[in-house]
């Protein structure tokens, strides 16, 4: 969702007179280790698909590895509120795959109520170590990847609550790039510590 979500803020952002230019001013410390968690988790997905069974062993540790670095970047961009939205996002999501042995559980009838037999297909024969299909003895089955876009959307996916806060966090951050409000993060921060 979170492609949907920046191409919607930018859009949004230009109707409400904001400028593209103005995102080029965000600042986001910690990026690198941002980038690390998908480093490390798009390496772990690639090395299983070849099927290198230390990563489909260790799938729980990566993950765990890979949300560690995620929440590292998050945590130094605190001041920015829309990121405590995205971290609550993350973390629910943390929840439930930490509870299911390092695997988003996720609805095979909601992928194929979308068409999506491929994936569901896939994801049934443990060939995508991400996710494992959502059954009866899934833990915190309300936090997996149960909603799924309507069938009419160009783009169908699954999607967890997790998602939609995530999805919300980066909207509302966008927004306030490119209208140019991204300074009043660090006033309100410096204004709190007065």
């Amino acid at each position: 969702m979170l492609v949907e979500s920046l191409g919607t803020s930018l859009l949004v952002g230009k109707v409400r007179g904001g400028k593209f230019s103005n995102i080029s001013s965000g600042e986001i410390r910690g990026w690198y280790f941002i980038i690390s968690s998908f480093i490390v988790e798009f390496s772990a997905v690639y090395l299983a698909s070849k099927g290198v069974k230390i990563v489909t062993d260790g799938i729980s540790f990566i993950h765990l590895l890979s949300y560690i670095l995620l929440f590292i970047g998050l945590f130094m961009n605190f001041d920015k509120y829309p990121f405590w939205i995205i971290t609550a996002g993350v973390f629910l999501n943390f929840l439930v795959i930490m509870a299911n042995g390092g695997q988003m559980p996720i609805s095979i009838e909601a992928l194929e109520s979308l068409g999506l037999l491929d994936n569901a297909a896939a994801i049934a024969n443990g060939r995508i170590i991400t996710h494992t299909p959502l059954v009866d003895s899934t833990k915190l089955k309300f936090l997996s990847d149960i909603l799924a876009m309507p069938k009419f959307y160009p783009r169908p996916k699954v999607y967890s609550i997790g998602d939609v806060l995530m999805a919300i966090g980066v909207f509302i951050y966008m927004q306030h790039l490119m209208l140019g409000k991204d300074g009043k993060f660090k006033k309100r921060q410096m204004d709190s510590r007065a």
